[in-house]
């Protein structure tokens, strides 16, 4: 198997509750890299009303690598406040230089700084930790990684502590010698509502020293899971038939980011003629967001390349639901956590916030609205350490 097209490659499995079975997973080369993006203080920004702001800022870190070859297929996982990409060696220099672009410009449109780090596989084997890799198609135009073992867990770690974070982390004096590519990044439309009471964003980490130990536990979970809310289809958090696609105004916060995104990756030589282009990508994304509206509906793309579930050592998942079942999906969870088997975390909200991914792969990122998985994962490393 080659290592270039190592995820291309890969056994795909079509049923998201197999991603216990051991056997479709292979370990990711050991001379790839682990790639993690986060927004830096995002719970302090969410809490500032800027969730938007975050989870477009990491979304953005991932169309921009995404956009260096279209056409082939990286393995990766957003995370609400950032993303978890898995890269070849030969293309890292590119990604480093156009996620340093990235950080440049989120800290111009949004003030958040977005902190970025490049870990070798060989350097987590070496340490003991694992990772192997997974594919689970969620549509014909979208294959989603799943990951299991504690690799991205200590990826994480190592680019976050202080004491290890320099070894990996790109400088801010990053000499950039390629320039990011947004292509394809749309938001456009307003948080869609519940079709049921809630938006649950949920996040559960199952304890134990391997995902061999770990896997029964899940398996268990997701049976809970279709005893109290139906198929994990039916708790999909978008609708066709009763969530209204509502196209946000260009003059909203949304709107105005990507106007100012548009104009930030061009050489405006002259602050009048910026300003005159702005106003005539108004009208043109008007017009563009009509018929993104009419493509949309039509094709139920937004529905079915919805990424609302996912696993990469956490099961994480947005799903819509009624209050009352929750309240008993939650008490179960309560349960295993006082039984020392989980961790968890969760954030309930009225609305779900979409992004959108769209090119040779097209996938819509989904998230609760004012916090989501970002304040669900809060929740677990306060039990962390606690425990």
């Amino acid at each position: 198997m080659s290592n270039l097209y190592f995820y291309e490659q890969l056994t795909t499995f079509n049923n998201f509750k197999d991603f216990t079975n051991l056997d479709l997973y292979l370990d990711a080369p050991e001379d790839w890299y682990l790639v993690i993006t986060d927004v830096v203080n995002s719970t302090k920004a969410i809490e500032k009303g800027e969730y938007k702001y975050v989870n477009m800022a990491s979304a953005l870190s991932l169309v921009a690598v995404i956009n260096l070859n279209p056409h082939q297929q990286l393995p990766f996982i957003f995370g609400g406040d950032g993303i978890t990409l898995l890269i070849p060696k030969i293309i890292i220099s590119d990604v480093e230089s156009v996620l340093s672009d990235t950080c440049k410009l989120v800290q111009e449109i949004f003030n958040l700084k977005l902190r970025v780090g490049c870990v070798p596989l060989r350097k987590i084997y070496e340490s003991g930790y694992r990772l192997k890799i997974g594919k689970y198609q969620i549509s014909p135009k979208y294959l989603q990684m799943i990951a299991i073992g504690n690799g991205i867990d200590y990826a994480e770690y190592l680019v976050k502590n202080h004491q290890e974070s320099a070894n990996y982390l790109i400088p801010d004096n990053y000499q950039i010698h390629k320039k990011a590519d947004y292509s394809g990044f749309a938001c456009p439309f307003e948080d869609f509502f519940s079709h049921k009471d809630e938006i649950l964003s949920l996040i559960i980490k199952a304890k134990g020293d391997d995902f061999q130990s770990q896997r029964h536990i899940y398996q268990e979970i997701l049976s809970k899971m279709e005893y109290i809310f139906g198929s994990l289809e039916e708790c999909h958090p978008l609708s066709a038939s009763k969530s209204k696609f509502r196209l946000a105004d260009i003059r909203t916060d949304r709107g105005q980011v990507l106007m100012r995104l548009n104009l930030a990756t061009k050489n405006s030589f002259n602050i009048q003629i910026a300003k005159l282009i702005f106003k005539i990508k108004i009208i043109i994304e008007q017009i563009h967001n009509k018929i993104l509206l009419i493509f949309f509906k039509g094709k139920k793309n937004l529905i079915k390349s919805s990424e609302y579930k996912k696993f990469d050592g956490s099961l994480k998942m947005t799903i819509s639901c009624h209050t009352e079942k929750r309240e008993i999906f939650q008490i179960y969870l309560q349960k295993l956590q006082q039984e020392g088997k989980i961790y968890f975390g969760l954030h309930i909200s009225n609305r779900a916030l979409v992004t959108c991914l769209i090119g040779n792969q097209e996938v819509h990122l989904v998230d609760a609205a004012d916090g989501g998985y970002t304040l669900a994962a809060k929740q677990i490393k306060q039990q962390m350490l606690e425990n």
